[in-house]
């Protein structure tokens, strides 16, 4: 069970990285054409800007979720090693399912806010702001998903890598 867990998160998890791969090449290459268009063309383009934020909240969401897995994100750690032994691991749950209970909380209010928000249109694009709200209910289930994966491989429980690494 651990094992095919394991290869799920893992699957999921290159996944969101070329995701992140993907949105990166996308910003760059529609700001290079939107500078082409603007100066060289003398013809800006009107949706560069909403693409470009779209992308990057995608990108912030995704990496936001890998970087949970990896156990990575910001921490204050100082209180945790003055703590025993023995009380590490009963800190480490409770921080855990803290942590769980925001990104459940999350996952339900953003998913029912890019559901309602479905019909409205954005401005150049003529499309619905829920590709941009749609972001955070994916990275959440991303992250109850790597949640369950702690609970089954206690190697999942401390930091790997760094948070440069890709």
């Amino acid at each position: 069970m651990a094992r095919t867990l394991t290869r799920l998160c893992d699957v999921v998890t290159e996944i969101g990285k070329a995701a992140i791969a993907l949105c990166m090449l996308a910003i760059v290459l529609i700001t290079l054409a939107a500078v082409i268009w603007r100066y060289a063309l003398n013809s800006p383009i009107a949706w560069i800007e909403q693409v470009s934020n779209m992308l990057f909240i995608w990108m912030i969401f995704i990496g936001a979720a890998i970087l949970y897995r990896q156990m990575l994100h910001i921490a204050v750690d100082f209180a945790l090693e003055w703590l025993p032994q023995h009380v590490k691991p009963i800190y480490f749950w409770v921080v855990e399912c803290l942590n769980l209970l925001f990104i459940v909380i999350l996952f339900i209010y953003s998913l029912k806010l890019s559901i309602d928000v479905l019909p409205n249109q954005t401005g150049a694009l003529d499309i619905s702001p829920a590709w941009y709200y749609f972001s955070a209910p994916v990275a959440s289930a991303m992250m109850m998903l790597y949640f369950v994966e702690k609970i089954f491989d206690p190697d999942k429980r401390v930091p790997h890598g760094q948070a440069g690494d890709f």
